[in-house]
């Protein structure tokens, strides 16, 4: 019987402490900029792409956690408007296809890639406009794409230097 107990307390106690831990990440998630993938390692200047929430008079770099909070120097672009007749933009959009929802571009200093965010409604027609950013960055070598940050509701301008 008393193998039991222990038993139970065992399962008991992995149960609450993998819902903690779930409850954490989650919040972590929608509060936080948290987010653990690498892929971003194999673009070359990573470091000088920045993430700007004008909103929030907030900027952030990637890092291993995510996004990490820097200095915020402003945005000194007219960000209302994308050029849409720019080669970097045209590039993207035969990339990403003509429905895609692009919501800025900038190509990298050294022009062998080009940065953009995507826009996915998560909405599904409901009446809020819920989407899922996806941060990504087109090798004009080969072609590849490579997601360096995602997330939901993380609207930010982004720029390369």
């Amino acid at each position: 019987m008393k193998w039991l107990q222990r038993f139970l307390l065992l399962v008991g106690g992995t149960a609450g402490l993998i819902l903690v831990v779930s409850v954490m990440y989650f919040l972590l998630f929608i509060f936080g900029n948290v987010d653990f993938s690498q892929s971003y390692r194999n673009i070359k200047n990573y470091e000088g792409i920045t993430f700007t929430n004008t909103y929030k008079h907030k900027a952030y770099k990637r890092t291993f956690w995510g996004l990490q909070e820097v200095a915020y120097q402003g945005v000194s672009v007219d960000r209302s408007e994308i050029d849409q007749s720019s080669s970097a933009y045209e590039l993207v959009r035969q990339k990403a296809g003509e429905h895609a929802r692009i919501t800025c571009c900038t190509p990298s200093p050294d022009g062998n890639y080009v940065l953009y965010a995507e826009a996915i409604s998560i909405s599904n027609g409901a009446s809020t406009d819920d989407d899922h950013i996806y941060y990504r960055v087109l090798n004009l070598q080969d072609g590849s794409v490579t997601t360096i940050y995602d997330g939901a509701y993380k609207c930010f301008w982004v720029t390369w230097q």
